[in-house]
């Protein structure tokens, strides 16, 4: 039987970086093929070793080898680093700790993957920023298979545009007959179904449904990013 496992070339992105024990770093990576992995990186005592340099988000071509408990780093290459700052640096670890909280370890997601670095790219060139969230926070739910379908109701019934709906997170979208909590109108559920350009107030609605959405999955435990952008800056735009 192999112990040992020699991964492909795989791109992936820095989450999250912390020393372990004297000699290196635990590195948590969101990776194209392999989903998010832990890997270790050696030489924290080398200040000239190359991946005491490592970012987060820090976009490389990674050569791994399976352990028993992590990976371990054999090559990078093409380091290159999303430089981000002030509110785009705590939008960015926002995503990251979406990730590192709710989505699972070794489950790729190309279409997750490939929305991910888009939101860094868009950070990046200080695009608006809001659309983007949603579709990274819609695609990150519908990989749990949380996300309900906005096109037909509980019943199978097709949304209409005049009717308004419950949100519950068991059941998908309800009529307005049935008990909830978060009433959304149907015309908002069809834009936001069909990536139309959305007005303040739906932009408002759609972060709401998002927010309603994950909150279950963080347990109540709020997310470090959001606290930081009220503190910094009054409101968040997570």
């Amino acid at each position: 039987m192999q112990d040992e496992l020699i991964l492909s070339r795989t791109e992936g992105v820095v989450l999250n970086k912390r020393p372990f024990k004297e000699s290196g770093f635990l590195v948590d990576l969101f990776t194209r093929d392999y989903g998010r992995l832990t890997v270790f990186a050696r030489g924290r005592a080398n200040p000239k070793k190359p991946l005491n340099y490592l970012e987060l988000f820090t976009y490389s071509a990674w050569y791994l080898k399976e352990g028993k408990t992590f990976y371990f780093i054999q090559e990078v290459d093409d380091l290159f680093a999303f430089r981000l700052s002030g509110k785009e640096i705590w939008t960015a670890y926002y995503l990251n700790e979406l990730l590192l909280r709710v989505f699972p370890k070794h489950q790729p997601s190309d279409e997750l993957f490939d929305i991910y670095y888009r939101v860094l790219e868009a950070l990046k060139l200080e695009k608006e920023i809001e659309p983007y969230l949603r579709q990274f926070e819609s695609t990150l739910l519908a990989d749990l298979g949380i996300l309900p379908d906005l096109m037909f109701d509980a019943a199978g019934d097709e949304i209409l545009p005049k009717k308004r709906y419950y949100l519950s997170y068991e059941e998908g979208l309800l009529p307005i007959e049935y008990p909830g909590t978060f009433q959304v109108n149907g015309q908002v559920l069809l834009k936001i179904n069909d990536g139309e350009d959305l007005d303040r107030e739906d932009s408002m609605i759609y972060r709401n449904m998002m927010r309603y959405l994950l909150s279950p999955l963080l347990g109540g435990k709020p997310l470090q990013s959001r606290i930081w952008m009220q503190k910094l800056y009054s409101k968040g735009r997570v």
